[in-house]
């Protein structure tokens, strides 16, 4: 479950200046422990958005919270069973599964390149389970595409090369390129922003 965590500024919020250094260091480390995917201030608090946590393991990380321990917060928890996600969002805090496609592809024709890879990844989509999404990036000098996809397995993500439909697809997509590599990646460790 993914819980969505709205803190609330207590009635008397002056003690919140002195925790907040203390506070911040707790919300990076749980950022590079891959259990908050999302955070930050809102009007009378804040918000943060977990990874796929148990609902004991939530409740555990609102309490740890140096703001709630303190009494500057209070936590309201709305927890929801996580569908659809942005492609290359982890939603799991540890080692799983699943795993990251990088498919990255040298071309003199950007926008060719990128439409047949999009009717690749298009018919990816609508067939084949375990697709968690697709992100085509191209580089800002427009000789390379690359294809960033998330994936529940490695087996899931191999079944897609005994599908006719995505083969001939994704040979008219090499059609265009002048060189193609892909490797599927796991998560070895999230770093988050240092920034306040």
């Amino acid at each position: 479950m993914i819980h969505v965590l709205n803190l609330t500024y207590r009635a008397d919020t002056g003690s919140t200046p002195a925790w907040t250094p203390e506070h911040r260091a707790w919300v990076r480390d749980q950022h590079d422990q891959g259990r908050v995917l999302l955070s930050g201030p809102r009007a009378g608090g804040a918000v943060i958005i977990t990874a796929d946590l148990s609902e004991a393991e939530a409740r555990l990380l609102a309490e740890e919270d140096p703001w709630h321990r303190h009494g500057v917060t209070s936590y309201e928890i709305v927890s929801f069973e996580a569908r659809n996600a942005a492609p290359g969002l982890a939603l799991t805090p540890g080692a799983d599964a699943s795993v990251f496609l990088i498919n990255v592809a040298e071309t003199g024709d950007a926008p060719a390149t990128v439409d047949f890879l999009a009717s690749a990844v298009e018919h990816v989509a609508a067939t084949a389970t375990g697709f968690r999404g697709s992100r085509l990036l191209t580089s800002v000098e427009g000789d390379t595409v690359v294809n960033l996809a998330s994936w529940a397995s490695e087996k899931e993500f191999a079944a897609i090369f005994d599908d006719p439909g995505f083969t001939s697809r994704y040979a008219a997509f090499k059609e265009t390129v002048t060189g193609a590599r892909y490797r599927l990646y796991r998560t070895s460790r999230v770093i988050g922003p240092r920034l306040p």
